[in-house]
């Protein structure tokens, strides 16, 4: 990787590891140090990791203006589709969780507030 300094390097480019970078063709490499990271430029970013009996849950949401082609989201939404035993039982559960705190807060506002 003759072409590319550290110093000229993306941050994406930067935090591959040194082995993998030195295999990278001079194309392959050029190529990386163009790539923008838009991980930090969401306007929305929630990254948490739930701790659950036995085991950690990553939770992510992640929203902004939508960038990618349409092809690009073509080919995501085959391999990734929405329509799934584990997405509508999140969203049940959710929605569920939702409900029970909105009838919990109107029966606190009720009990507390006298109109």
């Amino acid at each position: 990787m003759d072409t590319l300094s550290p110093q000229t390097a993306s941050p994406l480019l930067q935090r591959i590891p040194e082995p993998v970078r030195d295999t990278l063709s001079p194309e392959q490499a050029q190529a990386l140090s163009q790539v923008t990271n838009p991980a930090g430029q969401h306007p929305v970013d929630l990254r948490l990791t739930l701790p659950l009996p036995g085991r950690k849950v990553f939770f992510s949401v992640v929203a902004g203006r939508e960038r990618r082609s349409g092809e690009r989201l073509a080919v995501e939404r085959r391999q990734h589709p929405l329509h799934t035993a584990g997405n509508i039982l999140f969203m049940l559960t959710s929605l569920a969780g939702f409900y029970a705190l909105a009838l919990f807060a109107t029966l606190m506002i009720g009990s507390v507030v006298k109109f």
